[in-house]
């Protein structure tokens, strides 16, 4: 027992030593859905000024899940969130269905708020994996649901027909109104982009579609707004923060293979970048990790002037592939995300800074 606890303080302190001295009060996580290495090479060639430019490190990621060499959104999301593979489809359970703990969860018990910013449904698997735990990420009305139990303190993005009823408009076979379950709960929803109404509420429900957002080209508000309204809310913590952006319809531009709306939903994920940035420089306590929970389309650039002006975009596939991800990585601690990484170890180092003591 004595040599047991030994052990374990030993591995404590090693995480501190290696992990501890440098510990962002606040995070955010960008990630864009399907956004292989050429994605970020297309968006860097379409816009002289692109935020990439602003980050010196930089590594690969390897995105297989555990038990398919081509991962699903389930298992890549859950892998970013949690730090441990699973099979696809999970969404933070293991492959045995035991519940993973999330990097939303270790913020909240060291006193941070948390929040969700995405272009799908705030029910959909990449921001389902930060709050929820279920064998089968379809089950959106299910997901909703635990995101009610979830205490996350801002969230915005769509997904309105996962909260409501089939009576009233929504997808639901049951008669809970999940949205007045949460106004209960002292969130203040929201069905339309409001930025000061967001950035002064306690707890915010931001829900503007029924299922995911306009594409980028068609609406008002960028990605870009919508992250700034949540880290202006988020700040006020003086515990810091943890948020997770997702750019959702970069990955259904490649499944779509079409170029402008690839190069347009890059656009709007390089507003968000913009604002974390904006946000880091002030603040000097703030990592941003940038990466992709896997590649879609196999998308390479066949064509195109010189200097890198019209372009041509090709893809291989009209699904997901295994090619690498980039991972970009400014703020303290930075230089965990460089070189070529298992994609557990995005997830595992994110959770080590929130809580150097977790053991994986």
């Amino acid at each position: 027992m004595i040599l047991r606890l030994l052990i374990l303080l030993f591995l404590s302190l090693n995480n501190f030593i290696l992990v501890g001295q440098n510990l962002p009060k606040n995070i955010i996580f960008l990630i864009g859905d399907g956004m292989g290495v050429n994605y970020v090479a297309a968006s860097f060639f379409d816009d002289e000024n692109n935020p990439y430019r602003n980050f010196k490190s930089i590594g690969l990621v390897n995105t297989t899940s555990s038990d398919r060499l081509i991962t699903d959104s389930g298992a890549a999301a859950t892998v970013l969130a949690t730090g441990h593979r699973t099979v696809n489809r999970y969404i933070s359970i293991d492959s045995a269905g035991n519940r993973l703990k999330t990097l939303f969860q270790f913020a909240k018990e060291k006193g941070k708020s948390v929040g969700i910013v995405s272009t799908s449904s705030v029910t959909h698997a990449t921001p389902a994996a930060f709050y929820a735990h279920t064998d089968n990420r379809g089950r959106e009305t299910d997901i909703a649901f635990q995101l009610a139990e979830s205490d996350v303190d801002v969230i915005i993005g769509g997904g309105t027909q996962f909260f409501l009823s089939d009576i009233i408009g929504g997808s639901r076979k049951d008669d809970i109104n999940v949205i007045h379950k949460m106004e209960n709960k002292s969130y203040k929803w929201l069905n339309s982009f409001d930025y000061k109404t967001i950035v002064d509420a306690d707890k915010v429900l931001c829900l503007m579609e029924k299922n995911g957002l306009k594409p980028a080209s068609e609406r008002i508000n960028t990605l870009g707004d919508f992250t700034k309204a949540a880290i202006d809310n988020l700040k006020s913590n003086e515990n810091g923060f943890v948020l997770m952006v997702e750019g959702s319809q970069i990955d259904w531009a490649g499944h779509e293979n079409k170029q402008d709306y690839l190069l347009s939903e890059m656009r709007d994920f390089n507003y968000a970048i913009t604002e974390a940035l904006n946000f880091a420089h002030e603040d000097g306590n703030t990592l941003i990790v940038i990466t992709a929970d896997h590649e879609t389309g196999g998308m390479a650039i066949t064509g195109g002037n010189l200097d890198g002006k019209n372009q041509k975009l090709g893809f291989v596939s009209k699904s997901h592939t295994a090619g690498f991800v980039p991972v970009l990585s400014y703020g303290p601690s930075e230089d965990k995300f460089r070189g070529i990484l298992e994609n557990y170890e995005i997830g595992q180092n994110l959770i080590l800074l929130i809580d150097p003591t977790s053991q994986f």
